[in-house]
């Protein structure tokens, strides 16, 4: 006997940017044609779209089931309306119909990682354009030493995570970071260097999260700029251009 065939449905409206045929998680209550409530949006961009319960209860699966995304929108058109969630977010809903709240799941990684550690470090993917760097910042040693925030540009995310912990240990130990002046042993072989920033707009644009967490502007930023093979800062006479390209002073 050969097996059944599967016509794939098909949705009227699809305002999703991934592709249709995307395969996303779905519980057995949902396979089953219980309503979608819970969507998440996962860090590494995978979409679970489950019916809200305990996903471990008698019978049920643990979420892995894959299915076509257009085939769950086909079924609820409505949840076109999550079509922007971003990654790392969650939507809940009590029934069909209902409005969607939306949860941001990196402000749970915030607030956990300052009440276990003092502080959370913020690793921010580059944008497209070469002028996009990618960058790393801290939250929450102004609330918890009463230290200013620190923000590093241009590296790795491990080294530009390596060199904010450092640092954040240095203030948990009661150590006040020089502004203008050479720190050495956080990067082997080679000093950084602290500068405040001062546009409010810099705030802004690159660490929306730590001012999230101090409700505000009012606690200081301090750039980490690290130097060329040679020692040398952006700004240095003779320094690497292609070292100041990698980390724009911030203003």
């Amino acid at each position: 006997m050969s097996p059944a065939s599967h016509t794939p449905k098909r949705a009227e409206r699809f305002e999703f940017s991934a592709a249709r045929n995307t395969a996303v998680f779905i519980c057995a209550r949902v396979r089953d044609g219980a309503p979608v409530l819970h969507v998440t949006h996962d860090a590494d961009g995978d979409w679970q779209f489950l019916c809200g319960g305990d996903q471990h209860g008698e019978g049920q699966s643990d979420g892995g089931l894959l299915v076509c995304m257009e085939e769950i929108v086909a079924d609820d058109l409505t949840l076109n309306e999550l079509a922007d969630l971003c990654e790392d977010w969650t939507a809940a809903r009590n029934h069909v119909g209902d409005v969607w709240r939306r949860h941001d799941n990196g402000e749970d990684f915030i607030i956990d990682a300052v009440a276990r550690c003092g502080w959370a470090v913020e690793l921010i993917e580059a944008g497209d354009e070469a002028s996009q760097p990618a960058f790393a910042y801290t939250v929450g040693l102004h609330k918890t030493f009463h230290a200013p925030e620190l923000i590093v540009v241009g590296l790795t995310h491990q080294a530009m995570g390596g060199i904010l912990n450092e640092l954040g240990e240095r203030i948990k130990a009661g150590q006040t970071l020089p502004v203008g002046e050479d720190v050495s042993g956080i990067i082997e072989g080679y000093p950084v260097r602290l500068r405040q920033v001062q546009d409010p707009e810099s705030y802004r644009e690159h660490v929306g999260y730590a001012l999230w967490f101090n409700k505000g502007y009012d606690f200081r930023l301090l750039q980490v700029l690290w130097p060329d093979k040679r020692g040398r800062f952006p700004g240095d006479p003779d320094a690497d251009p292609a070292i100041a390209a990698l980390q724009p002073r911030l203003p």
